[in-house]
């Protein structure tokens, strides 16, 4: 199975799909900035040793992309001493509506894939906005989740990595590597025990026809003036493009 397992990478008790971006391959030379944005899966079960070790690696602010309704789920999260998040400010960003008709009929179908990723930023560009908005506005480091990690927090992610300068290879193999994260953690990882991983045959599948549709969307993605034309300022957006450089 093809593999992309990337830079060394952070360990928080109770996480899953869990990555620093820093490290990926920038167009003009170098590589993007470890330990300002990091990627994962819900963190409803990090530990209070798992909290304690993401403050220590700076994070300062929890973007969570999932909606209402997907946080409410979970009734068994271990009970966390308040000193292990403090001065960690935690933000609901939905990126979509579930609610919405349109959503479900333009988006629905290709969830977990970035054919959809053009059409979701497309319907709502001010959901958008504020992700990254809260993003620029962020103080220490950034920790940008969904429900698996791979494709909501995917366009998110790839939409910044874009704005940094990486290249797009690079990007896509961000992706893949937390889609095969994402698929090793099902029927291992806290709050996934029931799940069943793909098999090694079916993930070769998933990729060959999700990373060409991600390089394909990148290509096509002016990330610059959609922010702009979201509501974002032109500081906003600087530092947005100097957060992982």
């Amino acid at each position: 199975m093809t593999t992309f397992t990337g830079r060394d990478q952070p360990t928080w008790q109770g996480s899953f799909n869990l990555a620093d971006v820093g490290g990926l391959d920038l167009r003009d030379g170098g590589v993007t900035r470890p330990g300002r944005v990091f990627r994962s899966g819900g963190p409803d079960y990090i530990t209070t040793g798992g909290w304690r070790r993401a403050r220590a690696a700076g994070v300062r602010t929890v973007i969570d992309l999932r909606n209402p309704g997907e946080t409410a789920r979970d009734t068994e999260k271990p009970a966390v001493d308040a000193d292990a998040r403090a001065g960690i400010r935690f933000v609901s960003c939905p990126t979509e509506d579930p609610d919405d008709p349109q959503f479900i009929e333009i988006c629905g179908p290709w969830l977990d894939h970035p054919v959809s990723y053009a059409d979701n930023i497309g319907l709502y560009p001010e959901k958008f906005a504020e992700v990254f908005r809260e993003i620029a506005q962020a103080e220490g480091a950034v920790l940008v989740h969904c429900a698996a990690g791979r494709d909501r927090t995917g366009m998110v992610i790839s939409m910044m990595l874009s704005l940094a300068g990486v290249t797009p290879e690079a990007i896509a193999d961000d992706y893949v590597a937390a889609a095969i994260r994402f698929n090793s953690a099902l029927g291992v990882a806290p709050g996934l025990t029931t799940e069943t991983a793909h098999s090694a045959e079916v993930m070769e599948e998933r990729i060959a026809s999700r990373r060409p549709a991600l390089l394909a969307w990148l290509e096509s993605l002016d990330v610059e003036a959609y922010l702009r034309e979201s509501g974002l300022s032109t500081g906003e957006i600087e530092s947005l493009g100097r957060l992982l450089r």
